[in-house]
This record gives structure tokens, sequence and C-alpha cells, in this order.
């Protein structure tokens, strides 16, 4: 990445930020733990430049390997890559999240043919499980996945879990660098900045400790 995607990627954080999307404090998760911070890229709906921004700073990285179609994983996706489509002129599918019992009964809209390469968008990864509940179907109709790219990387391994399954898969930037990126200019105090890190060290360790159990009881 050149100084002006660096200084683009930056602008992006701190706009999050700036607007809560990226935000701190006590928040419960689905898993039910606790965390000091929350992601919720479903917000970009209400703030088209960031929405702009965001799809600017995907673009850099998903232009540098050849595709035919853009597919969003439902729902925070959605938006995200209707903007890359419309911004950058390249062709958009999207996955239902079942078939209709009516009409052409389709669970993927928009045209496309065989062998057609589709990189595929999501806002956050964590454990990579919803990539592949969208990557399955895309396949079953002989389309094939060049790459997966992710805006933001959680830290708890689906990146490495995905590439593992033989795909390209990137993440734009992640949990560390986006605290990095907010203690340096003054938004988060150096507890917040700790305590994040502490958070992330302990949730990695738990999902490493689960696959390395789900790995012993697979080779039994």
């Amino acid at each position: 990445m050149n100084i002006f995607d660096s200084k683009m990627k930056e602008k992006m954080i701190l706009d999050l930020h700036e607007v809560r999307i990226i935000d701190f404090g006590q928040f419960k998760l689905k898993s039910g733990i606790m965390s000091p911070y929350y992601i919720d890229l479903r917000m970009l709906v209400t703030f088209p430049h960031l929405l702009e921004l965001v799809s600017d700073v995907l673009w850099e990285k998903i232009r540098l390997k050849p595709f035919d179609l853009i597919a969003g994983v439902p729902y925070a996706a959605l938006p995200i890559s209707t903007a890359i489509s419309l911004r950058y002129n390249r062709p958009l599918i999207f996955m239902r999240k079942e078939a209709k019992d009516y009409g052409k009964k389709k669970l993927i809209e928009g045209v496309y043919h065989k062998g057609q390469y589709v990189v595929v968008i999501d806002d956050v990864i964590s454990d990579g499980a919803s990539k592949f509940e969208t990557i399955k179907p895309i396949e079953d109709v002989g389309l094939v996945v060049s790459q997966v790219v992710v805006l933001l990387d959680r830290g708890q391994g689906g990146v490495q879990a995905v590439q593992k399954k033989g795909y390209h898969c990137i993440a734009i930037t992640n949990m560390e660098e986006v605290l990095e990126v907010l203690y340096r200019h003054g938004r988060i105090s150096y507890e917040q900045l700790t305590e994040c890190q502490k958070f992330i060290i302990k949730t990695s360790s738990n999902v490493e400790s689960k696959n390395s159990q789900k790995q012993k009881i697979a080779s039994k």
C-alpha cells in the first residue's frame, strides 16, 4: 500500500470513530462476552461520504486481482458492495438469506455466467464461518471465488481459516492497527488502549484453544 493509500485508510479509521461506528465502552457480544469496543458498519448507510471513502479503500485492494463480479455478504456488506459497483462500474450479485418459493426461486440475484470470477466482500471477519455460507452457493452455480476481501479483521483467526480452505483472503485493517491510529491521534486513552489489547489477546487465545480442541476431536 502506497503513502496515499495509507493516508486514506488512516482517515477512514478516524472518521469511523468520529461517528461512533467504531465505539468504546462495554458491549455484550453475540457470544455473551463483554467487549471494550464495538464495530457497527451497518451505520455506514447513514453517512454517504463515509460509505464512499470505505468503498475507495476497499477498491485499492480489490482492483489488484482480476475479477468479473462483486458479491457482498448480507447484510452489512451489501451497501458497501453497491457503492463499489456504482463508483467503479463493476457488475454486482448478491445472495439471499433463503431462496424465494415463487417466481424464479433464485438464491443469487443478478446476471452471471458459469466460470466467472467473483470477489466476495464483507465488512468484518471473526472466525470466518459466515464467509463460507456465501462462498458455497456462489460455487454451487459454477462461479469461481477469486478473492475474499474484508474491511476489518477482529483477530479471531478468520482470515487464516479462509486461507486454509484455499481462498485468497485479505483484510484491509485490523483492531491492532485501529487502536494504534486512534491512540496516536489522541482519540483513546492509554488505559483504553491496554484494555482493548488485553481483550484481543484473551479472545484470540480462546479461539486458538477451541480450534485445537476441534482438530484433536477430528483426528480421533
